[in-house]
């Protein structure tokens, strides 16, 4: 049934509600953590070391951790010395210099030259450069003793750095289960977009295909979140012991994210075509086709969320290829056989995505003829 433009507009407003919620739930577990390191680095400078505001410590714990699953213990120490160096050098600037536009300009160019002596990790030159000129910056009354100065505040920031590398150091983790999440959405993702093109060329409706370009050119924010947790799994079992027992898993799944980028590549394509190809029989059977690929596509994203071998997906795939025939379509329907052609492509990388080897796939093809 064709959408209408409100329609439309509610579909992309659910799809922009289930990113967000999709982004927020990927960010929960890791902010709670965070929030618990920082209140836990509050106390211990409150009342461990006997600071009455020990604001720089929950400041280098929430620099160090994020909000963010990326979290090797080399890079939140690098970024929790960061932060303590520009602390250090800020409080010591202005105390000798006080505040002003040239004292700023002079500490960042100080503070980002000595983190980058110490380090090369860029995280560690950016938050010393930025804590630097916090304490330039503020007014020198409050680097008072009384208020944590006097070189305090570099005490705190550091208790903020060890408490947050501890938490970096102790919590579990399991790469594995937010490579798999991220894979299971943009696999999804991909999915729905063929569903959508399925029926705007059932419908013809030109909302229909609006709809279906939007979610196509959408994906790639998707397989960018994927790419970057594959990143941060792959560098995490370089450094950290209990999730370089993973390290196979998150590799063939990084496999999978090129083979999926490479058919959702193709889907755009089908996308832009499907909409100037004219409705007929034969784009009705590549309306079938395509909800057919669509239905293999979201089994395979379901193995993928549970890590399991995905044997149905490939058993669906093979069906689709097995139909991926342009040739059956008779020679007036050349705008649905260029379509079937190019699902064609998809449809291999799928199955690659699925387990079958790249000969296999190819072979599981219909002749073109």
């Amino acid at each position: 049934m064709p959408l209408t433009r409100g329609q439309a507009l509610v579909d992309r407003l659910r799809l922009w509600m289930r990113r967000g919620w999709a982004r927020v739930s990927r960010a929960a577990w890791p902010t709670a953590t965070t929030a618990i390191a920082c209140g836990l680095s509050y106390w211990v400078g409150q009342h461990i070391v006997g600071h009455p505001y020990p604001f720089f410590a929950p400041v280098a714990a929430w620099a160090s951790l994020g909000y963010t699953s990326d979290r090797s213990v080399r890079k939140v120490a690098e970024t929790g010395i960061g932060v303590s160096i520009g602390v250090w050098l800020g409080d010591l600037f202005g105390h000798t210099f006080g505040s002003g536009p040239w004292q700023v300009a002079v500490i960042v160019f100080i503070a980002v030259l000595v983190a980058r002596f110490v380090g090369s990790g860029a995280p560690l030159a950016t938050h010393a450069g930025t804590q630097a000129v916090v304490l330039v910056g503020l007014p020198i009354g409050v680097l008072s003793p009384a208020l944590g100065g006097g070189f305090g505040r570099w005490s705190d920031a550091l208790i903020g750095a060890a408490v947050a590398t501890l938490i970096a150091a102790i919590i579990p983790n399991n790469p594995t289960r937010r490579t798999r999440s991220a894979a299971h959405h943009a696999t999804r993702e991909l999915a729905e977009t063929l569903t959508l093109i399925s029926t705007a060329l059932a419908s013809g409706n030109e909302n229909d295909h609006d709809t279906a370009m939007t979610r196509a050119r959408s994906t790639q924010a998707s397989l960018d979140d994927w790419s970057s947790v594959c990143t941060a799994a792959l560098n995490a079992t370089k450094i950290n012991a209990s999730a370089r027992t993973y390290r196979r898993h998150i590799v063939e799944l990084d496999k999978q994210r090129v083979l999926i980028d490479r058919a959702i590549r193709s889907t755009r394509v089908i996308a832009r075509r499907a909409k100037a190809t004219t409705p007929s029989e034969g784009s009705e059977q590549v309306a079938d086709l395509l909800l057919q690929t669509a239905h293999a596509t979201r089994a395979l994203a379901d193995a993928m969320a549970l890590g399991k071998d995905p044997a149905v997906a490939r058993e669906y795939l093979r069906d689709a290829a097995h139909l991926a025939a342009p040739g059956l379509l008779g020679e007036k329907e050349w705008q649905a056989q260029a379509l079937i052609l190019v699902l064609r492509s998809a449809i291999v990388d799928l199955l690659e995505a699925a387990g079958a080897s790249e000969q296999e796939a190819r072979d599981a093809l219909a002749a073109i003829s």
